[in-house]
C-alpha cells in the first residue's frame, strides 16, 4: 500500500507518523508521534527517539539527501486516514465541506482529540478553505503552543499561524488541512551548509506540500511542514541550514533548517489557486 505525509503507522508499541512522499520500497519514512503515552510536538524530539530506541532504522536515502528513520511495513500496521471512521460530530461537520478528505492526528490513532487535522490529495479544497474562511465560518489562529515552536521563533510562528487559511478554527476547535501533491524532486548529489538571507521572488507551490517557492537568489525553498506553507512572496528570509544540490536545482530545504527568520513581510501573493 502507498503512504505518503499524513498516514500513520502502529510499529514496535510506537504510534509513527509517515514522513514526506519518498520512501524505498518495503519502507516509510516516519518519526514518532506518540512514544509511552505522550505526544511528541516537535521533529527534533521525535528524532532524538529514534536516536534512543530506534537508532539502526536510521538510513541514508539518496533522495532524501540525509539519514532518516525507515519502518519496516511487514510489521506495522498501517493506519489509513482515508478509511478511518469518524464518530465526532464536529469533526465529521468540518469534513463535509471538502472532497476527497481523510483524517489525520490524534484522532487518527486515538480516535479522539481536540484538534480536526484533515488530509487530502484535492487541490480544490483549498478554494473551498478560502470560501470558508471568507464567509467567516473558520477564523484565524490567535494563538500557538509554546511546546511546537520550533526553527522560527514564537514571533513569527503566530505570525505566519494569522494568515494562513491551512490552519484555523472552526466552530472554536483548532483545525490543520494538509494537502500532498507529492513529486520527484531527484537525487541529492551533494550538500552544504547554508547561512543566509533570501527573497521569496515566487510561490511555485505554497499549500500543497511539499511546497516549493523560488528564491531571488536562483534556490527553491522546500518543506513538508504546515509552518511553512503559504508564505507571501517578496518575504525576506534569513535561513541557517543545509543546501540540498540536485540534479535539476538548488533545494534549500526549510525542514533542515536550525533557524528561519522573517526579516520582512511579504506584500505579494500568498496563494496560487488551481
Amino acid at each position: 500500500m502507498e503512504v505518503f505525509e499524513g498516514f500513520m503507522l502502529e510499529h514496535g508499541g510506537v504510534i509513527w507518523s509517515v514522513k514526506g512522499c519518498h520512501h524505498p520500497d518495503g519502507y516509510a519514512v516516519a518519526t514518532p508521534r506518540y512514544f509511552k503515552g505522550r505526544k511528541i510536538k516537535t521533529l527534533r524530539e521525535g528524532m532524538e527517539v529514534v536516536r534512543g530506541h530506534f537508532p539502526h532504522y536510521l538510513k541514508y536515502v539518496a533522495e532524501i539527501g540525509f539519514e532518516v528513520p525507515l519502518v519496516p511495513l511487514k510489521d506495522s500496521q498501517i493506519l489509513n486516514p482515508f478509511t478511518r471512521k469518524v464518530a465526532d460530530p464536529h469533526l465529521q461537520e468540518f469534513m463535509d465541506h471538502f472532497h476527497d478528505v481523510g483524517i489525520t492526528g490524534s484522532f487518527l490513532y486515538l480516535g479522539n482529540g481536540g484538534d480536526l487535522d484533515l488530509l487530502s490529495t484535492n487541490l480544490r479544497n483549498y478554494e473551498v478553505l478560502a470560501e470558508l474562511r471568507r464567509r467567516g465560518i473558520t477564523s484565524p489562529l490567535n494563538e500557538i503552543n509554546p511546546v511546537e515552536v520550533e526553527v522560527l521563533d514564537s514571533r513569527d510562528f503566530l505570525d505566519l499561524k494569522l494568515h494562513r487559511i491551512l490552519e484555523g478554527k472552526f466552530r472554536g476547535y483548532p483545525y490543520t488541512f494538509k494537502i500532498v501533491e507529492c513529486e520527484d524532486f531527484g537525487e541529492v548529489r551533494y550538500s552544504e551548509k547554508f547561512n543566509g538571507t533570501v527573497v521569496v521572488e515566487r510561490a511555485l507551490k505554497p499549500f500543497s506540500l511539499p511546497v516549493k517557492y523560488l528564491t531571488s537568489e536562483g534556490m527553491v525553498l522546500t518543506s513538508f511542514r504546515t509552518r511553512f506553507t503559504e508564505i507571501p512572496e517578496g518575504s525576506i528570509l534569513k535561513v541557517r541550514g543545509l543546501l540540498l544540490h540536485r540534479r535539476d536545482f538548488l533545494d534549500l530545504d526549510l525542514d533542515l533548517a536550525e533557524e528561519v527568520k522573517i526579516l520582512g513581510p511579504g506584500k505579494g501573493n500568498l496563494t496560487c489557486l488551481p
